[in-house]
C-alpha cells in the first residue's frame, strides 16, 4: 500500500487489486523509499487499532500536537533526561509565540476589520495575507514539530478570518493561489531522525486541516493531493551547523523553541564540547566560565550570533537557573558585549508542563530578545 501511495495513477500497474488502486498519490516523500516491517499483533491489540482507535475515532480532527507527547512518551527516561527532550504544550508554545509575534498580528487584524470603507478594508486585508505568507520562522530544536504546527495554526487561521471576511457571502471563481500561508515558511532543526519524520508527518497534518477550514468558508473544494509543500526540517545537531546553511537570515522573521533542558553538571562529553565551540570570545577562545553554564545557553549564544543585524527576534523556554545565581553573567554578558542584545520580554519562572504522562520535574523561564533597537 505504501509504494501504491508513492506511485502516480499512470505509473501503477494496470492489474493491481482495485481496493489499492482506490488509493490517491500523495508525493510529498511521505511513503518514499520505505522499508516497513509490519509486527506480528496479537488479536488484543488488532481489536485495539480495527475498534478502539479507528472504527469510533476521527482522526480527521487530531491536534497536530499531540505527536509532541506521544514521540515524547517513547522515550526512555534515560534517554529523555540525557536529551533535555521535553515537548511542549499549546498553552506554553503561546507564552513564547503570542509576545513574539501573534498578539500584534492579531491586533492588526482587528483593526482591519473595523474599517468602515469596504474597498479599503479589502486592499488591506489583502495586503495583510501577503504579510503572513512573508514571515518565516526558525526553531533551532523542534522536536517533533509542536511549536512549527501550532504556529502554522495560529497562522493560517488568521488567514482565513481574513478570508471570511473577503469572500463573505461570494462563491469563488479563482482558487489558484487563494492559500497564501504555507508549512515552507517554517524550518527546523533537530537531532533525533524519528523526530524530524514526525514533525514533518504533523506539519502536513496541520495543513489538511486547515484546508478543509477554507473550503468551509469558500464552499468549493481544494485539492491538497499530491502534497505540494514542503517541510523544512533539517536532521542534525543545532549547535553544530551553519543555521545560514537551512535558512538565510536575510529572510527570517522569527526564530523560537524550547531547546535541551540540560544543566552544566549532567552534560555529557559532547555537550560540553558542544558548548566549548560555541560560547567563544572574538578570537574563538571559549570563556572561562563556558563549561559551567546549561546547554540551553548555547542556543541563546547561536541566535544571537545569528539576529546581529538584521531585525529577526528570538523567544525561548529555558531552565530557570540562566537567569539566577552564578550563571547569570556567564550566560548573558557575552550576549550583551558581543552582540548588543536586550530582553523585549519575558515570564518569571513557572512549573513545566507538557502533553506527556511523565512530565519533566523542572522549573522554567521564557525570554524574548533581539538585537533591533528597542523603541520602548
Amino acid at each position: 500500500m505504501f509504494q501504491v501511495l508513492d506511485t502516480k495513477p499512470e505509473n501503477r500497474n494496470s492489474y493491481m487489486n482495485d481496493d489499492l488502486s482506490a488509493f490517491p498519490y500523495v508525493n510529498g516523500g511521505l511513503f518514499a523509499d520505505e522499508n516497513i516491517e509490519i509486527s506480528r499483533f496479537t488479536e488484543e491489540i488488532v481489536n485495539l487499532l480495527l475498534n478502539g482507535v479507528s472504527k469510533t475515532f476521527n482522526w480527521s480532527e487530531i491536534s497536530p500536537t499531540i505527536f509532541g507527547a506521544v514521540f515524547e512518551s517513547t522515550l526512555n527516561p534515560d534517554t529523555r533526561c540525557s536529551g533535555g527532550m521535553h515537548y511542549t504544550s499549546i498553552e506554553n508554545i503561546h507564552k513564547v509565540i503570542d509576545p513574539l509575534f501573534l498578539d500584534d498580528l492579531k491586533s492588526e487584524l482587528n483593526k482591519i476589520l473595523e474599517l468602515k470603507v469596504e474597498k479599503t478594508r479589502l486592499s488591506r486585508l489583502e495586503d495583510f495575507r501577503k504579510k503572513l505568507s512573508e514571515l518565516t520562522f526558525l526553531n533551532p530544536a523542534c522536536g517533533s514539530g509542536n511549536f512549527l504546527n501550532e504556529t502554522y495554526i495560529s497562522l493560517r487561521s488568521l488567514e482565513n478570518e481574513a478570508l471570511r471576511s473577503i469572500y463573505s457571502g461570494q462563491k469563488m471563481f479563482n482558487l489558484d493561489g487563494l492559500i497564501k500561508v504555507g508549512i515552507h515558511q517554517f524550518y527546523g532543526i533537530e537531532i533525533n531522525d524519528f523526530a524530524v519524520t514526525v514533525a514533518k508527518t504533523a506539519l502536513w497534518i496541520a495543513e489538511s486541516q486547515m484546508m478543509r477550514e477554507t473550503e468551509e468558508i469558500i464552499e468549493h473544494d481544494l485539492d491538497f493531493l499530491p502534497l505540494k509543500s514542503y517541510a523544512n526540517i533539517t536532521a542534525g545537531n543545532s549547535l553544530r551547523l551553519d543555521w545560514s546553511e537551512i535558512v538565510p537570515c536575510g529572510t527570517l522573521s522569527y526564530i523560537m523553541g524550547n531547546p535541551p533542558f540540560v544543566g552544566y553538571s549532567l552534560q555529557n562529553k559532547e555537550q560540553k564540547s558542544d558548548i566549548l565551540s560555541i560560547y567563544v570570545d572574538e578570537e574563538g577562545k571559549p570563556y572561562k566560565t563556558a563549561g559551567k553554564i546549561d546547554y540551553v545557553s548555547g542556543w541563546y549564544f547561536k541566535a544571537s550570533e545569528f539576529m546581529t543585524g538584521t531585525d529577526i527576534k528570538t523567544s525561548f523556554v529555558s531552565t530557570n537557573s540562566i537567569t539566577q545565581g552564578e550563571q547569570v553573567a556567564s550566560v548573558w554578558k557575552p550576549l550583551y558585549d558581543r552582540f548588543n542584545i536586550h530582553i523585549d520580554f519575558a515570564y518569571r519562572t513557572f512549573r513545566w508542563d507538557s502533553e506527556a504522562t511523565l512530565k519533566a520535574h523542572v522549573h522554567c523561564v521564557i525570554v524574548g530578545f533581539s538585537t533591533i533597537k528597542n523603541s520602548d
